[in-house]
């Protein structure tokens, strides 16, 4: 599954030219907020498995059913957390699935790429009392893609001026250079912007993929509003 969310769903905010400082980028910030992540995730509905086992001659069915998935931002580790619901024979439970998500910028596509990297619960059954295990499975095989969403880059705009002469001059504006980084529940990306009076080739400035910065801001602890 590709999963590709427009730049329209991103929240844009103006930094502020009066406190720019030397080498900081922060002519304008792309702000990609958690909650707009679990909206796309919760969109794609439940995933689920099901099949045999085979233990001490003793064959039955198991299915298992992922629900509540969400994706957490955070500026030191991001992760993947759901509930997995299994039947496995003779028991039912539910187990809290706790995963790792890694979350990079490619300057080149000008994607923000979230992906699902690993998540794993286990599958067991009860025979005459003992807990016995079945298989593990890996969650990150069923979102073997990305969900990838449009970054600053488009942002290239060109407006028009009336010059006192009455002639019209148009002025280019395009992002070059992008740096991201995690913040608490958003994926902020920060773009320095270059002016024109005349239209920007085609090919900026590429910079390979990088994964997201750190940032040492304290941050509360972990909130459940959505």
């Amino acid at each position: 599954m590709k999963f590709f969310i427009p730049f329209l769903f991103c929240l844009i905010s103006f930094a502020s030219f009066s406190q720019q400082k030397k080498n900081e980028i922060n002519d304008f910030t792309v702000s990609l907020h958690e909650e707009t992540v679990n909206k796309v995730l919760a969109a794609v509905g439940d995933i689920s498995g099901a099949n045999t086992y085979e233990i001490m001659f003793i064959t039955a069915p198991y299915q298992w059913t992922v629900k509540n998935p969400k994706i957490n931002i955070r500026p030191d580790s991001s992760d993947f957390t759901c509930d997995a619901l299994v039947n496995a024979g003779p028991i039912s439970y539910k187990t809290k699935v706790i995963g790792h998500v890694k979350i990079t910028y490619d300057n080149t596509t000008n994607l923000i790429n979230i992906k699902i990297a690993r998540a794993i619960f286990e599958l067991y059954t009860m025979v005459f009392g003992k807990k016995v295990h079945i298989k593990d499975i890996h969650l990150e095989d069923y979102f073997k893609e990305p969900f990838s969403f449009e970054g600053p880059r488009s942002m290239a705009t060109e407006m028009a001026f009336q010059m006192p002469d009455s002639t019209m001059k148009k002025i280019y504006v395009q992002p070059t250079e992008c740096r991201m980084e995690l913040k608490w529940k958003e994926i902020c990306t920060a773009c320095e912007v270059a002016a024109s009076d005349k239209p920007f080739k085609p090919v900026v400035k590429v910079i390979p993929p990088i994964e997201a910065t750190k940032t040492a801001t304290v941050q509360p602890p972990r909130a459940q509003k959505k």
